[in-house]
């Protein structure tokens, strides 16, 4: 025998044997879905049906009894996604997984301890009303039973982890609820960038380049960031940044979203549907949204939740609800200076005011210790503003000292808000559920079965008396630059418009007189416009608006793509002439098989980069260009005008204009793409480049992580289209940020909600409910649902288990 045939041999016998292992642990990493389970605290029998997707409906007689067993049920399929999210929330992770490669996950447990989730979670525990720390305490008792008493039922993950999950507390879940919400605060990030390009070139210079924001129902010119704003001119107060340094920008995340309400009058029926896909980074399997149904006698809901109680995108009876990032300004950073004789106190002006402090304990799994754990006590300071953030990684500021001050956790009220929701009965209910809602920033779409619609804008904004809030306020005195909060019904929204359909896409939804500075940080138009294109021209039915969700014409290249061929079309290179007719021949549709997206997303990344560089350095540049919402829109318009200073190359004798600039961007591409996918440009169609790399729960590479739910998906649309597949600018083209979720809730229809997931309902690693509804994710002609009335449930049961009380 060769010793070839015996390497074939043995990789043949490999691959039997992890099947084997595959198969036999799969109904080893099971839970009980058929039967009978005691579940002491509950009040009267439950009855869980599960479809054929494993999404569970739970059957119970009251509401009380519905969140128990909905926290029983999410410990079943998630327990361990939830508990690493609350350890991901209270700072906990290093405790379990260490502190990792350059203190990555130790890194995350300072910054969630330096924001504090866990002391901002105890205050709100004591402020909420009765009813909501009621359903908060039903969900506990349910996910807390599962906890102690199926411990044979775990999940596999925590075994070969090393650790067991622990009972959760009512402060760890409201710290899950601020954890979710942090990521809705909108520019803490975009602060940093525009930090550190002031550092570099100044604010006059940065205000050339700062973000734009557009609302194309309203504003007839941008609203320029960085500059004073209109708010600051009527209060007749601006304020200009200190230049100081900061040498800790990372790759920023951006999350998104497209969501549209349509009446029933549009859509030519009595109901009205909504329509949701939120963007985030789902690659994780099984996905962020874990899908179920609650039936009570006074309660009929299907939908998705995010490790809390209740349902927070879906549909019931009377009401369908969607969401975006709206993107609300609720975070401000603050330049703080220590007093030269204190180093324990700060200045405001003259004054010097001392800091409180926390001491943070940290422990971290370290097998080179005795015990296997070591201790790390962090130091938090705060300042009258908020916590000092650059406590947790000093080198965000280079040494400078940085306040942190979250609106949602100064405006803290009795109400969680999003937890009543699910219970409305019309869009009224629904618009003040929302109006409470003061954790998170949303942009909330509503429709309701007398057809009415709605969008309204969640969270808290305050008003800002000095400053815009895009780059971080230098502390000059002690006057507060703040004046309150936006009211709660004055944020951004609308109520049945006439045109009878309300939407958002993360755009800017401030109208023109909006009187208060709402957000300097928000996504560019484009899905936003194409929205309104395709509902302003296709009959609006509820097959329609599903389809819009798989919509790749990009309104930006549709802008902009020309511009790219009047430049190269007279080019000396042929090359360069090749490049004109691929695009001029483009139906601006970012799809699989064409090569012409690849062409385009490569020339703009090489034309950005080449525009920028020059100023403000290639570290800067890379900082700036780190967030696509910083400065896409901006340079949009600086291309739409042709002509700018920034298109001159200040590091060559000659004057570049805009055309020369284009075909150096094209040469540029053109080598990257031959280097990194060869020559035959066969090989640089979109699909083939631009795709989704998912991992399950163990996340492991090559055969081991394909047996555990790996799957490498080719993806069509981009960051600019409805159909979301946005990748970091510094790591094209891995898809980063997609549709987590797909919805669309057609009131007219008793039995069903059009949704699927890229993933599935089960955590478990080989589970069959892990990944199964990736493929259907990406086919736009799959029909997947959520079930609603007792007959299509029961139609499309395939398991059944009672709980039963003691």
């Amino acid at each position: 025998m060769t010793t070839k045939t015996k390497i074939l041999i043995a990789a043949v016998l490999a691959v039997v044997a992890a099947t084997a292992v595959g198969f036999a642990l799969a109904p080893a990493n099971d839970r009980v879905t058929v039967g009978e389970i005691l579940l002491a605290p509950l009040t009267s029998p439950v009855r869980v049906v599960r479809d054929q997707n494993g999404m569970p409906y739970i059957f119970a007689a009251s509401l009380d009894d519905a969140l128990v067993a909905q926290g029983f049920v999410t410990g079943q399929d998630r327990l361990f996604q939830v508990e690493v999210a609350k350890r991901a929330a209270t700072g906990r992770l290093a405790e379990v997984f260490g502190a990792g490669d350059d203190d990555v996950v130790l890194n995350l447990d300072r910054e969630a301890r330096v924001i504090g989730f866990h002391r901002l979670a105890k205050r709100q525990a004591t402020l909420l009303a009765p009813d909501v720390r009621n359903r908060l305490d039903a969900y506990l008792t349910g996910l807390n039973a599962y906890i102690t008493e199926r411990v044979a039922t775990y999940p596999v993950e925590f075994k070969l982890a090393g650790f067991s999950p622990e009972p959760w507390t009512v402060d760890e879940l409201l710290a899950l609820a601020f954890y979710l919400g942090w990521g809705s605060a909108a520019n803490f990030d975009a602060e940093l960038i525009a930090h550190r390009v002031i550092q570099k070139i100044g604010s006059d210079a940065f205000a050339e380049i700062a973000p734009l924001v557009v609302n194309p129902d309203a504003a007839t010119e941008p609203v320029a960031i960085g500059v004073p704003t209109a708010a600051e001119r009527w209060r007749g107060q601006t304020a200009r940044l200190q230049a100081w340094t900061d040498d800790g920008i990372r790759q920023f995340g951006i999350g998104g979203s497209n969501n549209w309400a349509v009446s029933g009058a549009k859509a030519g029926q009595t109901a009205a549907i909504v329509t949701n896909d939120p963007h985030l980074d789902s690659r994780n399997l099984p996905g962020p949204w874990y899908p179920i149904g609650l039936i009570t006698p006074e309660l009929r809901v299907v939908g998705v939740s995010a490790g809390l109680p209740g349902v927070t995108i879906g549909r019931n009876k009377y009401v369908a609800f969607g969401v975006t990032n709206a993107y609300a300004d609720a975070v401000d950073l603050y330049a703080e200076t220590i007093d030269p004789d204190d180093a324990s106190r700060y200045l405001e002006g003259t004054v010097s005011v001392p800091f409180t402090t926390t001491t943070e304990l940290i422990r971290i799994a370290d097998t080179a210790v005795s015990g296997g754990i070591r201790e790390e006590s962090l130091q938090v300071r705060a300042t009258r503003r908020g916590p000092v953030i650059t406590d947790y990684d000093p080198a965000l500021a280079n040494g400078a000292v940085l306040s942190m001050r979250w609106a949602s956790a100064e405006y803290m009220g009795a109400e969680l808000g999003v937890d009543r929701l699910m219970s409305a009965r019309n869009i009224d209910d629904a618009l003040a559920a929302i109006e409470d809602t003061r954790i998170v920033s949303l942009n909330f779409v509503v429709g309701d079965v007398e057809g009415r619609i709605a969008r309204r804008a969640s969270g808290v904004a305050p008003i800002r008396l000095r400053g815009d809030g895009m780059a971080p306020f230098p502390v000059r005195d002690s006057v507060d630059n703040w004046g309150g909060r936006i009211p709660a019904n004055q944020m951004p929204g609308e109520i049945s418009p006439s045109r009878g359909w309300t939407g958002s896409a993360n755009h800017f939804t401030a109208p023109q007189d909006f009187p208060y500075v709402y957000t300097s940080y928000a996504s560019p138009d484009y899905r936003y416009r194409r929205i309104r294109e395709l509902l302003g021209a296709t009959a609006s039915t509820a097959d329609a608006l599903w389809s819009a969700q798989y919509d790749t014409l990009n309104v930006f290249a549709r802008d902009t793509a020309p511009l790219f061929v009047d430049a190269l079309v007279t080019a000396d290179s042929e090359e360069l002439r090749d490049v004109a007719t691929i695009l001029s021949q483009w139906n601006f549709q970012d799809t699989a098989e064409q090569i012409a997206p690849t062409l385009f997303q490569e020339i703009v990344r090489q034309l950005a980069q080449q525009t920028f560089e020059d100023e403000l350095g290639r570290e800067v540049t890379a900082v700036y260009l780190s967030s696509w919402y910083v400065w896409q829109q901006r340079f949009d318009a600086m291309l739409q005008s042709g002509t700018s200073e920034w298109f001159d190359d200040k590091r060559t004798s000659s004057v570049e204009d805009l055309p020369m600039l284009i075909r150096r961007a094209a040469w540029l591409a053109i080598e990257r793409l031959t280097e990194t996918y060869g020559s035959d440009r066969s090989s640089w169609r979109w699909g083939d480049v631009h795709q989704i790399g998912f991992s399950g729960p163990l996340r492991r590479s090559g055969f081991v992580g394909r047996m555990t739910g790996n799957r490498d998906v080719p993806m069509a649309g981009s960051g600019e289209t409805l159909l979301r597949a946005l990748y970091p600018y510094d790591e094209p083209f891995t898809v980063k940020w997609f549709a987590s979720l797909r919805m669309t809730a057609d009131l007219n229809d008793p039995d069903k909600v059009r949704a699927v997931l890229p993933g599935g309902a089960v955590g478990r690693t080989f589970h069959q409910h892990l990944n199964d509804q990736l493929e259907p994710w990406a086919d736009a002609d799959a029909a997947v649902y959520w079930w609603f009335s007792d007959q299509a449930i029961e139609a499309n049961a395939t398991a059944t288990l009672t709980l039963q009380p003691e």
